[in-house]
């Protein structure tokens, strides 16, 4: 098994071009396979990096046997993609700027011993934005 090099991907569920945007847009990832039109397409820091993150058209997860998609309207937080940071206030701001709703400012959690932020794309997927500089 080769864990470290996992990717996430995200299935969509509603508008996939309007994730595409998110991520290309607001977040600043590269496309490295695929488009907005999807089924699939991954996405890398920038143009010399490696995939590292992906998105996926959630019908067509049908073309394996077996899946079946839930029957929910509302999606629970089972799972946070973490994204670390080395400079959290800049990544804020410029997301921020760009049009990203966070669900509150930077912020030092004692308990933790970190400060972060958390957003959610447009499938109401939650990330953690956290301050990896050690500062």
């Amino acid at each position: 098994m080769k864990f470290n090099e996992t990717t996430i991907r995200i299935l969509v569920r509603k508008n996939y071009g309007e994730c595409f945007d998110f991520y290309t847009e607001k977040i600043g990832l590269t496309t490295v396979w695929g488009d907005r039109n999807g089924p699939y397409t991954s996405f890398a820091i920038d143009d010399k990096s490696n995939p590292c993150f992906a998105i996926f058209s959630a019908e067509a997860m049908s073309m394996f046997k077996g899946y079946e998609q839930p029957n929910f309207s509302t999606q629970p937080d089972t799972i946070t993609a973490v994204i670390p940071t080395l400079d959290l206030d800049s990544d804020y701001l410029r997301m921020k700027e760009a049009g990203v709703a966070f669900l509150g400012e930077p912020q030092y959690i004692e308990e933790w011993g970190m400060r972060c932020t958390y957003f959610r794309d447009p499938e109401g997927n939650l990330f953690e934005l956290n301050d990896a500089s050690g500062v």
